[in-house]
């Protein structure tokens, strides 16, 4: 009967171990079975890079704003979201968020000069 004990375990060591090896090409989103999105949005004297982001409808999206610089483009408002972030030089902050098919989330400047969207598909 022990013999057969250690069989089990060995067998339950090797699962969890295929299973480990295949989990970090997967990003889980807060223990769920949903695969996150991220996102970087880099904020400078000339805008967002990208201005304009594709993500998959239904899953939660990471949106990361870093600023490289100091500008109006600092001060972002979602207006969908209803949020505002308002980023220093060097700063970074996150966005949480879980589109539907469909939707189109506009962010801008405080001063409505620099534009950028996310399109959920």
């Amino acid at each position: 009967m022990q013999k057969k004990n250690k069989v089990v375990i060995v067998t339950a060591l090797s699962l969890g171990a295929t299973l480990f090896a295949i989990a970090p090409q997967t990003t889980f989103a807060h223990g769920t079975d949903k695969h996150a999105q991220n996102v970087t949005v880099t904020v400078d004297g000339s805008g967002y890079h990208p201005a304009m982001v594709n993500v998959k409808a239904g899953q939660e999206v990471h949106m990361t704003f870093v600023s490289k610089g100091d500008s109006c483009a600092n001060g972002i408002s979602i207006p969908v979201l209803h949020k505002t972030i308002s980023l220093k030089k060097g700063q970074k902050k996150e966005v949480v968020f879980t589109p539907k098919k469909g939707q189109i989330i506009a962010f801008a400047c405080s001063m409505n000069m620099f534009k950028g969207k996310v399109m959920a598909k």
